[in-house]
């Protein structure tokens, strides 16, 4: 696993980061460039007149928490710092979702973040699920601005 994600990381596929906890390592995620058809999203996130037939997006394409760390925050941490990656990509170039091919045991613990399952992949080996980030970019704003302090 650890050769394959730097042969991985140096053949430019993909980028892994790690979460350590007193020098041990307690989990890490890989993301990877990625697409999801504008048909799968449900209507009340894509994107009204979005000319093309796929958005782009970011992938997480694995995630896992060391055994004896799991149910303890690690899995949420990760995702969270995925996403945050995410945003940041999106200020460089367009990106809109995270997605992630999810085994079906985890699917639970990843809509309970706010990821929602493409229903055309419920049924598949790893159905494919995303999250909308504008959402989250939105929520981030502050509720006033400056202009409402200045008189």
């Amino acid at each position: 696993m650890i050769n394959d994600a730097l042969d991985d990381q140096n053949e430019m596929i993909s980028r892994t980061y790690l979460c350590c906890l007193n020098k041990s390592i307690t989990g890490f995620f890989a993301i990877v460039a990625d697409t999801i058809e504008v048909q799968a999203i449900d209507e009340a996130d894509g994107v009204d007149g979005y000319p093309y037939h796929k958005y782009p997006s970011i992938k997480i394409a694995r995630l896992a928490v060391e055994e004896t760390c799991e149910r303890q925050g690690f899995g949420r941490f990760l995702v969270l710092a995925a996403i945050g990656l995410a945003l940041s990509v999106s200020g460089i170039i367009g990106c809109r979702y995270l997605t992630v091919d999810s085994k079906p045991e985890s699917m639970s613990f990843y809509e309970r973040l706010g990821f929602r399952v493409v229903e055309k992949y419920r049924q598949t080996d790893f159905p494919k699920m995303y999250i909308d980030m504008q959402p989250v970019v939105e929520r981030m704003q502050p509720e006033e601005s400056l202009e409402d302090f200045v008189g």
